[in-house]
């Protein structure tokens, strides 16, 4: 969503799905995308409350910085998402040495 707003797809003040909503139009667990609207609220690049909708604040986007590539934006999310786990580095690893071999299998 960082990289929307960069691009400004979505621009200040316009209102986003709600989590409900967009987990189910991702087909992702309602935790994940609550905790990606939580980070993106301690960012201070949405605004939202409890039983209003959440809306993207008014951020200077030039000043947003991105990830060097799209698969640096998923390995950061990735590394947070584990950590909020309790899934070791070592886990994540062998997690990720698995996916590689299976799609090599295909």
């Amino acid at each position: 969503m960082v990289s929307l707003i960069k691009m400004e797809r979505i621009k200040s003040g316009d209102i986003l799905p709600t989590v409900r909503e967009l987990a189910a139009q991702l087909g992702v667990n309602y935790n994940t995308i609550h905790k990606v609207y939580q980070d993106l609220e301690a960012d201070g690049l949405i605004c939202s409350s409890r039983g209003k909708r959440s809306f993207v604040a008014d951020v200077n986007t030039n000043a947003l910085q991105l990830p060097e590539s799209p698969v640096d934006l998923v390995i950061d999310q990735l590394v947070r998402v584990a950590e909020e786990a309790g899934v070791t580095k070592q886990d994540v690893l062998i997690r990720v040495e698995e996916r590689f071999s299976e799609q090599a299998d295909s």
